[in-house]
């Protein structure tokens, strides 16, 4: 039987997720003596469970641009509505015309256009923007900049399922390579889970939700 390591949760078995306490997990899976090099996060994403939702199974990919569209609410934009439940129906609303469907969920391909015409019915020129190759800089360039964004994996312990990216954690050991955390809200649970960028290994896309140029 696989087991966990330290730090993370036990149904995770080893994979690239589900990391719960991020210094402990370095510490088992690297072998110890690792420091934090540095760290960021945006804050005042929220922490949104996609079971409180319409079609709960697999609305996770509307439920991450819910919880970014209400933290844009909270960062200059206030034609978008505060109550998350509005957000979620309006997305729900576009992404039914853009080939969503409750049992299979949204298309990764089709994620991008829908945040565009999410800021367009609030009256807004922002949009969204999907690659399915990256490197570490798209990721750390978004949070830099206070850009939560749409995460979406194709397979292993996240199979067929997006979640929120808010942050990073970066920890550094002499001689070795650092190893990269990533910061998610995975729509599953409230607390805030680490993906350990080192093995992630798997097909996916990350689409930046672009608040309007010069705002």
């Amino acid at each position: 039987m696989e087991h966990h390591y330290e730090g993370q949760l036990e149904i995770a078995k080893k994979s690239y997720a589900g990391i719960i306490d991020p210094e402990a997990y370095v510490n088992d899976r690297y072998h110890g003596h690792w420091t934090v090099k540095s760290k960021q996060r945006v804050d005042g994403v929220p922490a949104l469970l996609q079971k409180a939702f319409n079609g709960g199974k697999n609305n996770c990919t509307l439920t991450s641009m819910t919880a970014i569209f209400r933290y844009y609410h909270d960062h200059g934009y206030p034609n978008i509505p505060d109550d998350v439940f509005q957000l979620q129906q309006d997305a729900r609303e576009i992404a039914l015309a853009h080939q969503f469907k409750d049992e299979k969920g949204t298309p990764p391909t089709r994620i991008s256009a829908i945040i565009t015409k999410l800021w367009s019915r609030y009256g807004y020129a922002g949009h969204g923007s999907s690659r399915y190759l990256w490197k570490w800089s798209t990721f750390e360039r978004e949070l830099a900049a206070g850009r939560p964004f749409i995460l979406n994996m194709a397979n292993g312990f996240y199979k067929n399922h997006s979640v929120t990216g808010i942050g990073y954690m970066i920890f550094k050991k002499p001689g070795f390579p650092d190893v990269v955390l990533l910061e998610v809200l995975d729509n599953r649970s409230q607390n805030i889970r680490y993906i350990d960028f080192n093995e992630f290994n798997f097909w996916g896309s990350i689409t930046r939700v672009l608040p309007p140029s010069g705002q």
